[in-house]
């Protein structure tokens, strides 16, 4: 099962430079990024079975948007280049 932490993990992978030693204190992608869908917060135990079944109820790809909930402010700096009509500060992500 994909979970929207996983999703969360693969979005800072892809927006950060993954250190080759991790500091075992750092904050979990979870903790620093939001996941939307359909202008909802996603929780990061929600599984993308249930949100396609409860939130997009529509057909076609699930699309999900993230932002930094700011507890890692070197992190905001990353996200830029958002598209028209998306929360502020969010990014889309079709899945």
């Amino acid at each position: 099962m994909l979970r929207a932490k996983k999703i969360c993990a693969y979005v800072a992978e892809r927006i950060e430079p993954q250190p080759e030693h991790p500091d075992p204190s750092a904050l979990k992608p979870e903790e620093y990024l939001e996941l939307y869908c359909q202008d909802k917060l996603v929780s990061p135990n929600t599984t993308l079975a249930t949100l396609r079944a409860y939130i997009w109820k529509t057909g076609g790809d699930v699309v999900l948007y993230y932002k930094s909930n700011g507890r890692k402010p070197e992190v905001e700096g990353r996200l830029t280049g958002k598209p028209l009509g998306d929360p502020p500060g969010a990014e889309g992500v079709p899945f």
